[in-house]
């Protein structure tokens, strides 16, 4: 079909999210698929509709959606934290690492207590990013696990990069 001639419309816009979950690897992405996926986050900015939610955090495939995942988090955050968190906690134990790593980038939008326990299991993903993500996170998050927690994570980190990150997040919750 020609570019700009086909409609976007919610029961497309949803039956194109049900069927990606989630998308494909990026090595077996396509132009086209993550164009119309683009078209469809686009869509639900201008037409929230709380369906997508969940929908949409479980759609990350492997890699970076050719860099469109990273903007997915604008079709979420015009949520409240009702509507999203209860899919987040979902999405963030997803059984897919790419679902579970968008989120974790996702919930530094959505700071509640609530999300503690999803995000401390992911502090000890054998994924560096998972824990990046995680550990940025839970900072946010006003709760006093939190602390324990990311003191917990810097004595068993063994990237340096990410023990750098954990000691400036524990640093900065101390002058809060």
């Amino acid at each position: 079909m020609d570019e700009g001639t086909h409609h976007m419309d919610k029961q497309t816009a949803l039956t194109f999210l049900r069927r990606h979950q989630p998308m494909p690897p990026d090595n077996q992405l396509t132009e086209e698929l993550i164009q119309e996926y683009d078209e469809i986050r686009q869509y639900f900015i201008s037409h929230p509709d709380p369906e997508c939610i969940p929908l949409f955090l479980n759609s990350f495939g492997e890699g970076s959606g050719f860099g469109v995942y990273q903007l997915v988090e604008d079709a979420i955050n015009i949520y409240s934290s009702d509507q999203v968190v209860p899919h987040l906690i979902e999405a963030l134990r997803s059984k897919y690492p790419s679902v579970r790593y968008w989120c974790a980038q996702i919930a530094e939008y959505f700071p509640v207590p609530e999300l503690v326990d999803s995000l401390q299991e992911l502090l000890s993903s054998r994924d560096r990013d998972i824990r990046s993500a995680a550990a940025s996170a839970l900072e946010g998050i006003n709760d006093r696990r939190v602390d324990s927690l990311l003191q917990k994570a810097l004595q068993l980190e063994g990237d340096p990069d990410l023990y750098i990150q954990l000691t400036e997040e524990i640093a900065r919750r101390n002058e809060r």
